[in-house]
């Protein structure tokens, strides 16, 4: 990922359903105003409240727009690693530059968990684009801790980022086998 600025954009809505013209100026003005990248539907993006139609189509519009002025990172993250699959596949599909996977929410996995059965299979089956693993175990009730997240970026190239929201100073700057 490049070195920037990057905002996870709100999905805004009319009384009844997704307003994509809103989306269309969201988006605008991001770029507008020199952002390096825009997340289309990660928490912020209100992924949880939208159907997986909607949410493929706001992912669509936000690769659309952004595309040749910032990057485009998609949340396709869920607690379902089939799902996260094929959201995943589907985001390639329109054109994102990396994808977000929050922790598997609700289902409680264990850091290895996550790392084997869940990020690992979607970035070996991806490895053209950026993973972003999402650590925000307020939100998850799960978590991918700092140990898991070298092995898998020992293994996988294409995990090389995290978006950390722990709150935690001490794993924030963690560096699992570095040695001071």
């Amino acid at each position: 990922m490049r070195a920037g600025s990057y905002t996870a954009i709100i999905t805004p809505f009319t009384q009844t359903a997704v307003d994509y013209d809103g989306l269309a100026q969201l988006i605008d003005f991001q770029i507008k105003n020199g952002i390096t990248g825009i997340l289309a539907v990660g928490t912020t993006g209100e992924s949880p409240t939208l159907t997986w139609d909607e949410h493929h189509r706001v992912i669509q519009e936000v690769a659309e727009n952004s595309k040749n002025h910032c990057l485009c990172i998609a949340g396709t993250g869920s607690n379902n690693t089939d799902e996260a699959l094929a959201a995943t596949g589907q985001a390639i599909g329109a054109g994102v530059d990396a994808v977000l996977l929050v922790d598997p929410y609700y289902n409680g996995p264990s850091s290895l968990e996550i790392r084997k059965e869940y990020v690992e299979p979607v970035a070996k089956a991806f490895p053209s684009i950026d993973i972003i693993p999402y650590v925000i175990p307020g939100r998850t009730g799960a978590q991918l801790l700092p140990e898991d997240l070298a092995m898998l970026a020992g293994i996988c190239p294409n995990v090389r980022t995290v978006k950390e929201a722990t709150g935690n100073l001490e794993n924030m700057s963690a560096r699992p086998g570095m040695t001071d």
